[in-house]
């Protein structure tokens, strides 16, 4: 996401027919009286699944249906980033994913979502439970031109909002790939090494 992309990517709102969806019922008990409440009471079910995961990295599965996800249970972002946008959207709120970098640290990527309310898009974070909220939503195109917005968050976390990317997720789509795989040797790799935020097996050449 840039200047250049701006106009393309908050020009306009996706919205998905999920009464079909496998999570459709289940969703609704997060429906409050406003949007904001709705968005409030499902990043307060995704994060506190997040907070009471305990399985070793590589013991831990990845993807699968939003449903499998839950039932598991997980603290990886890209899976619960999912989940949330699937329970939101379920209340007719579009939400889509956002994918951090920062390329000043070696592997250090992140996943949140985006979710549209009150005539604008707002980051919210379903594994710590942020909103970025002042008076209005604060998207990540307001986040990566205004950094005052990262003042309350710690460096770590403030530096991955340095590259962004957006991604619209359709949960209808029957193109979605929902195979459930294992940590492969690449990121055991990463685990297992202390890495120091460098890289160490050559993919900044």
């Amino acid at each position: 996401m840039d200047d250049a992309s701006y106009r393309s990517l908050y020009s306009q709102v996706k919205k998905y027919d999920m009464t079909r969806h496998e999570l459709f019922d289940f969703a609704g008990q997060f429906r409050g009286k406003t949007d904001r409440e709705t968005i409030s009471n499902v990043i307060k079910f995704t994060s506190e699944i997040a907070a009471k995961y305990d399985v070793d990295f590589k013991d831990m599965l990845f993807g699968g249906t939003e449903k499998q996800i839950i039932e598991r249970g997980t603290d990886w972002c890209a899976d619960m980033a999912r989940v949330c946008a699937v329970f939101l959207q379920c209340s007719n709120i579009p939400c889509r994913i956002v994918y951090l970098a920062n390329p000043e640290k070696a592997y250090n990527g992140y996943v949140v979502c985006e979710a549209y309310y009150e005539g604008r898009y707002g980051v919210i974070d379903p594994i710590y439970g942020y909103m970025f909220y002042d008076n209005t939503p604060i998207s990540a195109y307001d986040i990566m031109k205004e950094k005052r917005h990262l003042h309350p968050y710690n460096e770590n976390y403030s530096g991955l909002y340095s590259a962004i990317a957006i991604s619209e997720y359709d949960p209808t789509s029957g193109k979605n790939d929902y195979t459930i795989s294992v940590p492969n040797a690449y990121t055991l790799k990463l685990i297992d090494t202390e890495h120091n935020d460098q890289w160490i097996m050559g993919e900044d050449r």
